[in-house]
């Protein structure tokens, strides 16, 4: 009876309205149609949506004498008919987008919240587009039409060209033209809803939205001849960019692409909420600068969550890295392989971050020599870096492994017995089974284990030495890596530390840390690894108070800020022994800010799982991550791949 009640009220203001989805009416969304103002045309995108909330399709009904911004004061009114105050959450498909944009400024105008925005494959005329993205358009367009015409008859191509010859021409005039026409295809359109559509359309240039907008953009293009998504630029305080495979016609009917609209609404709508439990911005910790030297698919990962949930995030990483699929970041910085500490710095004069996110030992390494360069010369970048790294007098704790399991023990949490070894024959004191680690060694390099006496000879040769010239040659010329070869040179051998073997299975905190707070934690173990002392592969959520105890005290003794890990053992009877801390990024960080993380959950990560897997946790809202990752995976399943991580191995 309400909703009947309330469709008659939103009739007699001249719109038609339906709701495609009964929910929780104190989360109401509003959507708008295309062009043709079906409402039902929304219907496949709601049916996939899961959140609680109420979905209402609207469209006004449109005489030809009112413009758009007159059609959304009809739509303000009967919406706020339905609800008088907000938040308000509305959204629109093409033409509706732009019916949603003007709907939002107007509620604004009034002094109501508008707590979400939703575009989806809004594109506004292009007599407004910027110059030079149009006339690249335009150029694309003729190249498709050019393309389609070689294949045609020679009479067909002829009439073709003529037709092409004349729009092209309109088009040319057209844009400096000072008033709106009907150069657009208006005739051909077979309802009055859509010519009115059209024709309110070439009239209206969007104004600045003084908030955030959601962009739901289809991944490729096949209409426009421009990126969707560069055409909002600079037209909202906040443009959250989120990418869906499918056709600007279809993107809401077709399934797939419906399913992946619904779930980019109802991610943004979650993200709204007052109970989120997702990592949120805060002051000193809003411009996060991810800083990676490796192409490790984490890192775009994690960034694209932060973009989500409103931080405003920057990078600095070597050439061909996966980021740079990542709409959304502030500032794309290259990191030199030649000159990593100078790209770096200017990296950071650039993006003005307020903290730097390493993403790997080498970036966590090239932070920590920068600050040594500069803390007497330049104390502000100095503090910058000190505070990303946590407190620098706890350094060497979180490097030395033995330093890192006696802090450990000094505060309570368990590790295993844990000693630098200097002599292979001082490992003749050492309990059978033990592992051999060196300092600053990561990936399960520099790891050796040592389970018979004779064992111990072959273990201590593969990391208690130099790299040698063969491979350090390697990483200079192909990795342009010059630390192995300076260590080859001066002969250095790294810091060996013997370690006691706990049985059991692997276990992962993951924090989120805030000047020595953990903010928030998940605890995970690992259900399977992507190859042996690789990194883990499928990892099931778990409640260990134990090891998110022991992370929460390790965070703050470290004085750490951003993101980190720490390995454990958990043994049979549940006990967890603490064996490594990564005061940078890990792979499962992004759960922090997704805030997709309860207990119980078994999550495939990709790209290590394939799209395929049970329960992979696929990052569907980034189609061009998921291509990228599937590429990875198909390479990794090469022969030559197979026999490289043999070798690895069996070093």
């Amino acid at each position: 009876m309400t909703t009947t009640l309330a469709a008659d009220a939103a009739a007699a203001e001249g719109v038609r309205l339906q709701l495609l989805k009964a929910g929780d009416d104190a989360e109401t969304l509003f959507l708008m149609p295309g062009v043709e103002g079906d409402l039902a045309e929304l219907l496949p995108a709601v049916q996939a949506m899961t959140g609680p909330q109420q979905v209402y399709a609207m469209m006004p009904v449109l005489p030809d004498a009112i413009g758009l911004p007159a059609a959304a004061t009809q739509v303000v009114t009967a919406i706020r008919g339905l609800q008088p105050v907000g938040p308000y959450r509305v959204g629109g498909y093409s033409f509706g987008a732009l019916l949603a944009l003007e709907v939002a400024q107007q509620l604004r105008a009034a002094g109501q919240d508008v707590g979400s925005l939703f575009l989806i494959e809004g594109v506004y005329d292009e007599r407004f587009w910027p110059r030079r993205m149009w006339v690249r358009a335009l150029l694309r367009r003729t190249g498709w039409q050019l393309a389609r015409i070689v294949r045609m008859r020679p009479l067909a191509a002829l009439a073709e060209v003529r037709l092409r010859g004349v729009r092209l021409i309109r088009r040319l005039v057209r844009r400096n033209a000072k008033t709106a026409d009907s150069v657009r295809d208006v005739a051909s359109a077979e309802t009055h809803s859509a010519r009115y559509a059209y024709q309110s359309m070439a009239a209206y240039r969007p104004r600045t939205y003084p908030g955030t907008l959601t962009l739901i953009a289809t991944s490729q293009d096949r209409h426009f001849g421009c990126d969707v998504a560069r055409l909002w630029a600079g037209l909202a305080e906040r443009v959250v960019v989120q990418r869906v495979d499918g056709d600007h016609l279809e993107v809401v009917r077709e399934p797939v692409a419906a399913a992946a609209v619904a779930a980019a609404i109802d991610h943004g709508l979650a993200m709204a909420r007052p109970g989120w439990p997702g990592v949120r911005p805060r002051p000193g910790f809003e411009r996060p600068m991810i800083l990676t030297t490796m192409r490790w698919f984490a890192a775009a990962r994690l960034a694209h969550a932060l973009i989500e949930a409103g931080f405003e995030v920057s990078a600095c990483r070597p050439r061909g890295h996966v980021l740079e699929l990542v709409d959304g970041l502030i500032a794309d910085c290259r990191l030199n392989r030649l000159w990593r500490r100078r790209s770096l710095v200017a990296a950071i004069r650039q993006a003005q971050p307020d903290i730097i996110l390493p993403d790997d030992e080498r970036a966590l390494a090239l932070l920590r020599r920068l600050h040594e360069s500069v803390k007497l010369t330049d104390p502000e970048l100095a503090a910058l870096v000190g505070r990303s790294l946590g407190d620098p007098a706890q350094w060497t704790s979180v490097t030395s492994r033995s330093g890192l399991a006696a802090t450990a023990k000094s505060l309570g949490v368990t590790a295993p017995e844990t000693a630098v070894v200097d002599d292979r024959r001082q490992l003749a004191d050492w309990p059978l089974p033990y592992a051999l680690k060196t300092d600053g060694s990561w990936g399960g390099r520099g790891v050796a284990f040592v389970r018979e006496p004779a064992d111990a000879a072959t273990a201590w040769r593969s990391v208690a030495y130099p790299p040698s010239l063969p491979r350090a040659l390697k990483r200079l010329v192909v990795n342009f890596e010059a630390a192995p070869f300076s260590a080859w040179a001066r002969r250095a051998r790294p810091v060996v530390n013997a370690q006691g073997f706990v049985e059991g299975r692997e276990g992962i905190v993951t924090a989120a840390c805030f000047e020595g707070e953990a903010t928030a934690v998940v605890c995970l173990e690992v259900v399977a690894a992507t190859e042996a002392r690789g990194p883990a592969a499928v990892v099931r959520v778990i409640d260990h108070p134990q090891m998110a105890s022991a992370a929460r005290v390790l965070v703050e003794r470290f004085g750490l800020t951003g993101f980190c890990g720490f390995d454990f053992m958990i043994t049979e009877s549940g006990e967890a022994y603490l064996l490594e801390v990564n005061a940078r990024v890990t792979p499962t960080c992004h759960l922090l800010v997704e805030g997709a993380a309860p207990a119980g959950r078994t999550l495939a990560l990709f790209p290590a799982s394939t799209p395929d897997s049970e329960f992979v946790d696929v990052p569907r809202r980034v189609p061009a991550l998921v291509q990228r990752g599937q590429t990875l995976v198909a390479r990794k399943q090469r022969r030559s791949a197979r026999l490289a991580r043999r070798l690895r191995i069996a070093r």
